[in-house]
């Protein structure tokens, strides 16, 4: 064989080999990719048979769970129904149940209700009545003390001072004006302010007083509300037109002599609860004062005090001792006392009246300190009345005229009356 016979040889033997080997190799590479690509393909499809069989699940699931939920809606929906069905009856029963319970409760509610305001509504009553009785009383009570105070004066000033006390509890604003002419002055004033203080300050002629004129005028009681005189008022002092002011003259012999004024307003200018019949009372008061000043100057013109028999008294030929035993012993003092309070009281009574009737004159005389001398026709009439009521044993001992001049004329103050011209 030949050396290229061998070579060739020896490369078919060695590409053969090679050949062999590659084939090999391509084969065992195809088996692996074989291999490979069935594991893959059985992966894909166990992956998708795993994903189509979860969407079935899904699917089945999710179509269960609709049957289930119509299912049991539709079966809430049932017993809804039939729950509501009855409830619904259940709550007629009770409600019937109980409306008629209520009823009955209301029945016996409204029977005890009926009896409880029939007991209240008497004991109301009766309140009322106890209140009515005990305002009644107050009332009474209170005219029946000015009464008594009226009584009780024992001269024209002090009869004029209790009527203007009087007249105060009775009313929010109470004033006693005092005559002097064709012109009021002022005596006394409560509810008016500082007023009060200084009721003399007070000086109206009549056509200037309102009410107050007209009652002087008419000589009866006037209101603000009686035909012309509506909300004329007291003339001093402002009254609204919705408010009603009352004016009740003091007559004396036939002569008006004073007027009282009262009405109902404080001095926020509101109305003062009071008694409807203040104005009958004050009407009462005003006239008890008139009589009380009739019976002073009737008792001032004809009242004669005791005289006590002594020796200056005695007639001719009458011991003392016979004058004295005429009174019964330890009487002697006790009348002896009669006599000089009566002198006292006609004094005072004398003066009080000049007081009274002529008080600008005193005033004036108690300025320029010459009462005696201003005043001395006034004066000299009181001294001859009061020398023909008091027996002269009695003057001769203590001159109760001249102490009341001091004390009631001159308030006090000797000095003020001067000297007679």
């Amino acid at each position: 064989m030949s050396f290229e016979d061998r070579v060739r040889s020896s490369v078919d033997q060695a590409l053969g080999t090679l050949v062999k080997q590659v084939v090999e190799h391509a084969a065992e590479e195809r088996e692996a990719a074989t291999r490979a690509a069935r594991e893959s393909a059985f992966a894909e499809a166990e992956q998708a048979a795993q994903t189509r069989v979860a969407d079935a699940e899904a699917r089945v699931r999710a179509m269960m769970e609709e049957k289930i939920a119509t299912a049991l809606a539709e079966d809430r929906e049932v017993a809804s129904r039939e729950i509501r069905r009855q409830v619904e009856a259940e709550v007629g029963q009770r409600l019937a149940d109980g409306l008629a319970i209520a009823e009955i409760r209301m029945k016996a509610a409204l029977a005890d209700s009926e009896a409880r305001a029939a007991e209240a509504l008497k004991d109301a009553v009766s309140a009322a009545r106890v209140r009515e009785r005990d305002v009644e009383m107050a009332g009474v009570t209170r005219l029946l003390e000015s009464i008594r105070g009226l009584d009780g004066a024992s001269s024209l000033s002090e009869v004029l001072d209790a009527l203007a006390l009087a007249s105060a509890r009775e009313a929010a604003r109470a004033a006693v004006v005092v005559l002097r002419g064709d012109r009021i002055q002022g005596w006394r004033m409560s509810g008016f302010g500082p007023r009060d203080t200084q009721p003399k300050s007070i000086d109206l002629a009549l056509g200037e007083s309102g009410v107050i004129g007209l009652a002087v005028g008419a000589a009866r009681a006037v209101t603000t509300r009686d035909g012309q005189s509506a909300a004329a008022g007291p003339g001093f002092e402002p009254l609204a037109a919705d408010r009603m002011g009352l004016a009740v003259p003091v007559i004396v012999g036939g002569r008006v002599v004073a007027v009282v004024y009262a009405d109902g307003v404080t001095l926020d200018g509101h109305e003062r609860p009071v008694p409807s019949g203040w104005p009958e009372v004050i009407e009462v008061l005003a006239r008890h004062a008139g009589r009380c000043l009739e019976a002073l100057t009737q008792q001032r013109a004809t009242a004669a005090p005791p005289r006590i028999q002594t020796a200056a008294t005695a007639g001719p030929g009458r011991a003392t001792g016979a004058a004295t035993q005429a009174v019964p012993p330890g009487a002697m003092s006790h009348i002896a006392d009669g006599v000089a309070d009566a002198a006292r009281r006609t004094a005072r009574l004398l003066i009080s009246e000049i007081r009274l009737f002529h008080e600008p004159a005193v005033h004036q005389g108690r300025r320029e300190r010459n009462l005696l001398q201003r005043l001395a026709p006034e004066i000299a009439q009181a001294r001859k009345t009061y020398n023909e009521q008091v027996p002269a044993v009695v003057r001769s001992e203590t001159d109760f005229f001249h102490q009341e001049l001091i004390r009631t004329l001159a308030g006090g103050d000797a000095t003020l009356l001067g000297n007679m011209a």
